[in-house]
Protein backbone atom coordinates (compact mmCIF):
# COMPACT_ATOMS: atom_id res chain seq x y z
CA UNK A 1 0.00 0.00 0.00
CA UNK A 2 1.15 3.48 -0.42
CA UNK A 3 2.71 5.41 2.05
CA UNK A 4 0.26 8.05 3.95
CA UNK A 5 2.77 9.93 4.21
CA UNK A 6 3.19 10.33 0.35
CA UNK A 7 1.60 13.89 0.07
CA UNK A 8 -1.18 15.93 1.47
CA UNK A 9 -0.02 18.84 -0.07
CA UNK A 10 -2.32 19.89 -3.12
CA UNK A 11 1.32 21.80 -4.78
CA UNK A 12 2.68 17.98 -4.98
CA UNK A 13 -0.03 16.22 -7.84
CA UNK A 14 1.82 15.43 -11.13
CA UNK A 15 0.63 15.86 -14.58
CA UNK A 16 -2.98 14.22 -14.33
CA UNK A 17 -3.92 12.21 -17.18
CA UNK A 18 -5.26 15.33 -18.69
CA UNK A 19 -1.89 16.98 -19.69
CA UNK A 20 -2.42 20.10 -16.96
CA UNK A 21 1.24 21.46 -16.20
CA UNK A 22 2.37 20.88 -11.92
CA UNK A 23 -0.08 23.16 -9.95
CA UNK A 24 1.84 25.36 -7.92
CA UNK A 25 1.24 25.21 -3.75
CA UNK A 26 -2.16 26.61 -2.61
CA UNK A 27 -3.73 27.59 0.65
CA UNK A 28 -6.19 25.15 1.32
CA UNK A 29 -10.13 25.86 0.68
CA UNK A 30 -11.29 23.18 2.54
CA UNK A 31 -9.36 21.26 5.27
CA UNK A 32 -10.22 18.48 7.75
CA UNK A 33 -7.98 18.33 11.02
CA UNK A 34 -9.09 15.27 12.74
CA UNK A 35 -12.26 14.25 11.44
CA UNK A 36 -14.07 11.54 13.07
CA UNK A 37 -17.30 9.82 13.52
CA UNK A 38 -18.37 7.40 15.78
CA UNK A 39 -21.74 5.97 16.22
CA UNK A 40 -22.05 3.81 19.27
CA UNK A 41 -19.68 1.50 19.54
CA UNK A 42 -18.45 1.95 15.44
CA UNK A 43 -16.29 3.95 14.34
CA UNK A 44 -16.77 4.83 10.92
CA UNK A 45 -14.53 7.86 10.24
CA UNK A 46 -11.42 7.45 12.03
CA UNK A 47 -8.76 10.55 12.62
CA UNK A 48 -8.59 12.33 8.92
CA UNK A 49 -6.56 14.94 8.20
CA UNK A 50 -6.42 16.28 4.08
CA UNK A 51 -6.34 19.88 2.85
CA UNK A 52 -8.58 20.38 -0.87
CA UNK A 53 -7.03 23.61 -2.99
CA UNK A 54 -9.71 25.66 -4.80
CA UNK A 55 -9.49 24.47 -8.77
CA UNK A 56 -8.62 20.83 -7.59
CA UNK A 57 -10.67 17.74 -8.07
CA UNK A 58 -10.12 15.06 -4.87
CA UNK A 59 -10.83 11.37 -4.81
CA UNK A 60 -12.13 9.36 -2.00
CA UNK A 61 -11.89 5.64 -2.98
CA UNK A 62 -11.99 2.09 -1.13
CA UNK A 63 -13.82 -0.89 -0.36
CA UNK A 64 -17.51 -1.27 0.64
CA UNK A 65 -17.68 -0.06 4.51
CA UNK A 66 -14.34 2.02 4.51
CA UNK A 67 -16.22 5.22 5.16
CA UNK A 68 -16.34 7.08 2.20
CA UNK A 69 -19.70 8.68 2.09
CA UNK A 70 -19.45 9.05 5.76
CA UNK A 71 -16.32 11.74 5.36
CA UNK A 72 -18.00 13.46 2.61
CA UNK A 73 -21.43 13.52 5.08
CA UNK A 74 -19.00 14.95 7.75
CA UNK A 75 -17.86 17.96 5.45
CA UNK A 76 -20.99 19.63 4.96
CA UNK A 77 -21.94 18.43 8.36
CA UNK A 78 -24.88 16.28 6.96
CA UNK A 79 -23.54 14.16 9.79
CA UNK A 80 -21.88 16.01 13.03
CA UNK A 81 -18.11 15.12 13.90
CA UNK A 82 -17.91 13.14 17.31
CA UNK A 83 -13.99 14.63 16.80
CA UNK A 84 -11.86 17.38 15.25
CA UNK A 85 -13.78 19.79 12.44
CA UNK A 86 -13.19 20.78 8.92
CA UNK A 87 -12.03 24.25 7.83
CA UNK A 88 -13.98 26.47 5.55
CA UNK A 89 -11.32 29.35 3.66
CA UNK A 90 -9.81 28.42 7.30
CA UNK A 91 -12.77 29.30 9.01
CA UNK A 92 -14.17 26.06 11.50
CA UNK A 93 -17.10 25.31 9.89
CA UNK A 94 -19.15 24.95 13.91
CA UNK A 95 -19.15 28.83 13.27
CA UNK A 96 -21.18 28.96 9.57
CA UNK A 97 -24.54 29.15 10.05
CA UNK A 98 -25.77 25.44 8.39
CA UNK A 99 -27.87 26.26 6.01
CA UNK A 100 -25.06 29.05 4.68
CA UNK A 101 -22.44 25.98 4.99
CA UNK A 102 -24.69 24.11 3.43
CA UNK A 103 -24.96 27.08 0.51
CA UNK A 104 -20.98 27.18 0.30
CA UNK A 105 -20.58 23.61 0.12
CA UNK A 106 -22.71 21.77 -2.45
CA UNK A 107 -23.54 18.13 -2.72
CA UNK A 108 -25.07 15.80 -5.34
CA UNK A 109 -26.04 12.46 -4.45
CA UNK A 110 -25.55 9.13 -6.04
CA UNK A 111 -29.70 9.64 -6.60
CA UNK A 112 -30.90 12.62 -8.12
CA UNK A 113 -33.59 14.05 -5.66
CA UNK A 114 -35.20 16.64 -7.90
CA UNK A 115 -38.83 18.26 -6.55
CA UNK A 116 -41.91 17.26 -8.43
CA UNK A 117 -42.80 20.19 -11.52
CA UNK A 118 -40.28 21.96 -13.78
CA UNK A 119 -36.50 22.02 -14.22
CA UNK A 120 -36.79 25.46 -13.73
CA UNK A 121 -38.51 25.70 -10.17
CA UNK A 122 -35.91 22.69 -8.93
CA UNK A 123 -32.98 25.43 -9.82
CA UNK A 124 -34.89 28.46 -8.36
CA UNK A 125 -35.24 26.55 -5.38
CA UNK A 126 -31.99 27.47 -3.20
CA UNK A 127 -31.73 31.03 -3.96
CA UNK A 128 -35.83 31.63 -2.90
CA UNK A 129 -34.97 30.22 0.44
CA UNK A 130 -32.76 32.91 0.62
CA UNK A 131 -34.96 35.57 -0.47
CA UNK A 132 -33.44 35.64 -4.16
CA UNK A 133 -35.08 35.77 -7.34
CA UNK A 134 -33.24 33.70 -10.38
CA UNK A 135 -34.62 35.61 -13.63
CA UNK A 136 -35.35 33.19 -16.57
CA UNK A 137 -32.25 33.96 -18.46
CA UNK A 138 -30.01 32.99 -15.65
CA UNK A 139 -31.36 29.66 -15.48
CA UNK A 140 -31.24 29.44 -18.81
CA UNK A 141 -27.30 30.36 -18.87
CA UNK A 142 -27.28 27.67 -16.12
CA UNK A 143 -28.70 24.94 -18.14
CA UNK A 144 -26.98 25.80 -21.30
CA UNK A 145 -24.07 25.08 -19.52
CA UNK A 146 -25.12 21.58 -17.84
CA UNK A 147 -25.91 20.76 -21.43
CA UNK A 148 -29.76 21.48 -21.34
CA UNK A 149 -30.82 24.42 -23.21
CA UNK A 150 -34.25 24.63 -23.48
CA UNK A 151 -35.41 22.42 -20.81
CA UNK A 152 -36.12 25.12 -17.88
CA UNK A 153 -40.09 24.12 -18.72
CA UNK A 154 -39.70 21.03 -18.58
CA UNK A 155 -41.09 18.03 -16.22
CA UNK A 156 -38.52 16.41 -14.06
CA UNK A 157 -40.71 13.48 -14.63
CA UNK A 158 -39.51 13.03 -18.19
CA UNK A 159 -36.24 13.67 -17.38
CA UNK A 160 -33.64 10.36 -18.16
CA UNK A 161 -31.05 9.77 -15.25
CA UNK A 162 -27.98 11.38 -16.83
CA UNK A 163 -30.60 14.58 -17.77
CA UNK A 164 -31.79 14.69 -13.80
CA UNK A 165 -28.15 14.37 -12.86
CA UNK A 166 -27.25 17.62 -14.82
CA UNK A 167 -30.15 19.11 -13.34
CA UNK A 168 -28.95 18.21 -10.20
CA UNK A 169 -26.15 19.41 -10.80
CA UNK A 170 -26.89 22.82 -12.34
CA UNK A 171 -29.13 23.16 -8.88
CA UNK A 172 -26.47 22.83 -6.46
CA UNK A 173 -24.39 25.33 -8.88
CA UNK A 174 -27.32 27.96 -8.34
CA UNK A 175 -25.87 28.53 -5.16
CA UNK A 176 -22.50 28.93 -6.02
CA UNK A 177 -21.22 26.99 -3.99
CA UNK A 178 -17.21 26.66 -3.04
CA UNK A 179 -16.94 23.22 -2.94
CA UNK A 180 -18.61 20.77 -4.60
CA UNK A 181 -19.08 17.56 -3.30
CA UNK A 182 -19.89 14.55 -5.59
CA UNK A 183 -20.93 10.90 -3.80
CA UNK A 184 -20.94 8.42 -6.34
CA UNK A 185 -22.46 10.85 -8.85
CA UNK A 186 -22.52 8.38 -11.50
CA UNK A 187 -22.60 5.15 -10.66
CA UNK A 188 -26.39 4.77 -11.66
CA UNK A 189 -25.36 5.83 -15.16
CA UNK A 190 -24.78 4.45 -18.43
CA UNK A 191 -21.48 4.90 -19.90
CA UNK A 192 -22.54 7.37 -22.59
CA UNK A 193 -23.62 9.62 -19.15
CA UNK A 194 -21.50 8.65 -17.27
CA UNK A 195 -18.28 10.22 -19.42
CA UNK A 196 -20.51 13.47 -20.33
CA UNK A 197 -20.90 14.01 -16.44
CA UNK A 198 -17.58 13.38 -16.34
CA UNK A 199 -16.69 16.09 -18.37
CA UNK A 200 -18.87 18.27 -17.26
CA UNK A 201 -17.51 18.60 -13.92
CA UNK A 202 -14.16 18.62 -14.90
CA UNK A 203 -15.10 22.16 -17.07
CA UNK A 204 -17.06 23.34 -14.24
CA UNK A 205 -14.58 22.91 -11.14
CA UNK A 206 -12.10 24.54 -13.25
CA UNK A 207 -14.35 27.56 -14.33
CA UNK A 208 -15.26 28.20 -10.79
CA UNK A 209 -12.13 27.43 -9.22
CA UNK A 210 -14.05 25.35 -6.61
CA UNK A 211 -12.49 22.61 -4.42
CA UNK A 212 -14.22 19.38 -5.52
CA UNK A 213 -14.23 15.84 -3.29
CA UNK A 214 -15.67 13.12 -4.97
CA UNK A 215 -16.60 9.60 -3.35
CA UNK A 216 -16.18 6.97 -6.66
CA UNK A 217 -15.90 3.06 -6.38
CA UNK A 218 -14.38 3.27 -9.66
CA UNK A 219 -10.79 3.83 -9.71
CA UNK A 220 -10.81 4.45 -13.49
CA UNK A 221 -12.91 7.41 -12.71
CA UNK A 222 -10.68 8.70 -10.21
CA UNK A 223 -7.89 8.49 -12.74
CA UNK A 224 -10.07 10.31 -15.24
CA UNK A 225 -10.90 13.20 -12.92
CA UNK A 226 -8.98 13.73 -9.71
CA UNK A 227 -5.33 15.52 -9.19
CA UNK A 228 -5.16 13.95 -5.95
CA UNK A 229 -6.66 10.67 -4.41
CA UNK A 230 -7.02 9.18 -0.94
CA UNK A 231 -7.60 5.71 0.30
CA UNK A 232 -9.70 5.05 2.83
CA UNK A 233 -10.13 1.58 4.52
CA UNK A 234 -12.17 0.84 8.09
CA UNK A 235 -12.57 4.70 8.70
CA UNK A 236 -8.73 5.27 8.43
CA UNK A 237 -7.03 7.38 5.87
CA UNK A 238 -4.12 4.74 4.36
CA UNK A 239 -2.68 6.53 1.60
CA UNK A 240 -2.72 10.21 -0.14
CA UNK A 241 -0.83 11.34 -3.25
CA UNK A 242 -0.71 12.33 -6.69
CA UNK A 243 -3.91 10.01 -8.42
CA UNK A 244 -1.92 7.78 -10.85
CA UNK A 245 0.77 6.85 -8.15
CA UNK A 246 -1.66 6.41 -5.07
CA UNK A 247 -3.53 3.88 -7.91
CA UNK A 248 -0.64 2.57 -9.82
CA UNK A 249 -1.99 3.61 -12.91
CA UNK A 250 -0.24 3.32 -16.13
Amino acid sequence: MTNPALSNDPGDAIPSARGANRPQPAIALLETRHLSRSVGQRLLVNDVSVQVSAGEIFAVVGPSGAGKSSFLRLLNRLDEPTAGTVLLQNVDYRSIAPQELRRRVGMVMQTAFLFPGTISANIAFGPRQRGEVMAPTQIATLLERVGLSGFADRDIGNLSGGEAQRVALARTLANAPEVLLLDEPTSALDEASVRGVEELVLGIVRERRMACVIVTHNREQAVRLADRTMIMEAGRLVAIGPTREVLHAD
